[in-house]
């Protein structure tokens, strides 16, 4: 009686700091849709003379609605290439905007 007593304890008390453990977010969390945006961006520069960040980018279209201009070294987070290659979703930290950058104008760090 004694011993079951000492498992039902052990077994409650394993229970509990299940249930009390928080679940951790890593950097590697989300899948990056509206209803779960948390996606880490890569760490990359600007290598072009002048790249242009776009409000929109449709592959076989191309890049529009122009945002901001930037230069040579500025540094940028790189959320994700497209599909096609052509372009990236990218981060400008010097005005935290994001926009859409031709993949030919960075470097990832």
């Amino acid at each position: 009686m004694l011993n079951r007593l000492r498992v039902a304890a052990l077994l409650a008390v394993a229970a509990a700091g299940l249930a009390a453990a928080p679940a951790e977010a890593t950097v590697q969390s989300g899948s990056g849709t509206i209803g779960d945006p948390w996606v880490p961006t890569r760490a990359a520069h600007i290598t072009c003379a002048t790249a242009t960040l776009f409000g929109n980018y449709t592959a076989g279209q191309g890049h529009s609605d122009p945002i901001a201009t930037l230069v040579q070294g500025n540094y940028i987070g790189v959320r994700y290439i497209t599909s096609d290659h052509n372009s990236a979703d990218v981060f400008w930290h010097g005005t935290s905007q994001w926009g859409f950058l031709l993949r030919d104008c960075f470097t990832l760090n």
